[in-house]
């Protein structure tokens, strides 16, 4: 039933990979970068990652059954070797400074708070590496400004709005939800569903952007 729900996911979860695409145009070309995704989950942006780039990516999320989920899509599709996922924290989370070419944070910042996150992440990354971030659209004009007090510049930046998320992603996820409704089902995707009852209550909190980040 885990399976099921994994599969679910990631297949309305691509719906909004062309994003996170576009927010990769931005980026230089890296032969065989290093990478590291924090708060990967399953791995959706991180396999990607895993196509477009040749190097090495090492994907970090607190959710070991996600982590698994990930590790047998990863030894699937050959990438086993390239591929190193970590059970951990970001807080906790141990590395050399300046070891990464790119970062990617596909909502981590919102959870943490932007002025406690971004700094630490920032120290992880080689300069003239890029941070690629995925948060809310909140305090967009001092954001900009804490960015650049961190010594780092903004290579590009695009607004997704919350019809986005309906259409590229609730949507979708409510259909297939309503398609298996039985009583496992529905206890299986609970959160996802007073999810999707919290975004039909007030679209507004689902305004989204992302950051492409360049460090000095």
């Amino acid at each position: 039933m885990t399976t099921d729900y994994f599969i679910l996911k990631d297949n309305c979860r691509r719906g909004l990979l062309k994003y996170l695409e576009k927010a990769f145009s931005a980026v230089p070309e890296f032969p065989d970068p290093v990478i590291l995704d924090v708060g990967c989950g399953t791995g959706v942006p991180t396999l990607w990652l895993a196509d477009k780039y040749s190097g090495s990516i090492t994907a970090i999320d607190t959710d070991t059954l996600a982590l698994d989920w990930l590790q047998r899509k990863a030894g699937s599709k050959n990438l086993s070797e390239r591929l190193t996922t970590v059970n951990v924290s970001f807080f906790d989370f141990k590395s050399d400074p300046d070891n990464f070419d790119i970062i990617l944070a596909e909502g981590f910042l919102n959870v943490v708070g932007f002025e406690t996150g971004f700094p630490l992440v920032i120290r992880l990354l080689k300069r003239t590496g890029y941070f690629i971030i995925h948060d809310e659209f909140k305090d967009h004009e001092k954001k900009l400004e804490f960015i650049r007090n961190n010594n780092c510049s903004v290579a590009d930046s695009f607004y997704l709005d919350e019809n986005i998320w309906w259409n590229d992603y609730y949507k979708k996820l409510e259909s297939e939800i309503n398609k298996r409704a039985d009583s496992d089902i529905l206890k299986l995707f609970e959160s996802d569903i007073k999810e999707i009852e919290y975004y039909k209550s007030d679209p507004s909190p689902f305004r989204s952007i992302y950051y492409i980040i360049r460090k000095e």
